[in-house]
């Protein structure tokens, strides 16, 4: 790992590192510790991204020499590289706001949620997103919706 990377490393907040130790495990589908080509094609398209083996090998290359996938040090490297590149926390909370109820709460209705996603062009969102949804969902006792607690997902994301 050259210099340069490791510096960006060296740069990541503890509470940063956490959070993309969190977003390793859920990548690394097999939980052996290697995201590889098969974990990332199975994220890429559980965020409706279709990417070719020639990007994903691309990807993987961009860590170093091993050929067996990212280890979490070479994740972090790779992720704090392209940490500028997600949504700010804002715009994030903006999005959900469009669905919020009249108190203003993140927490927004799993339906309208997924509805919003099918708008925005996204194919079978309930498989895709999947994993977030039954990391971030809930069922209320007294109505019997199910609730996509933006709240904790923006917490889980965010540096704050």
């Amino acid at each position: 790992m050259d210099h340069s990377v490791s510096l960006n490393f060296s740069q990541l907040s503890q509470e940063h590192i956490t959070k993309l130790k969190d977003a390793f495990q859920m990548i690394d589908a097999d939980g052996d510790g290697i995201i590889s080509k098969t974990d990332l094609q199975e994220m890429l398209a559980s965020m409706g991204k279709q990417n070719s083996d020639e990007v994903i090998e691309q990807m993987l290359s961009s860590k170093g020499s091993s050929t067996d996938g990212l280890n979490f040090p070479e994740f972090l490297s790779l992720m704090s590289g392209l940490s500028g590149e997600f949504p700010e926390e804002d715009e994030l909370k903006q999005c959900l706001r469009n669905l919020a109820d009249e108190q203003g709460s993140l927490n927004v209705p799993l339906d309208d949620l997924l509805q919003s996603l099918k708008d925005a062009g996204f194919a079978n969102p309930e498989e895709k997103f999947a994993k977030i949804f039954k990391t971030f969902g809930s069922t209320q006792k007294t109505t019997s919706t199910k609730i996509f607690k933006g709240e904790s997902f923006l917490a889980t994301i965010s540096d704050s």
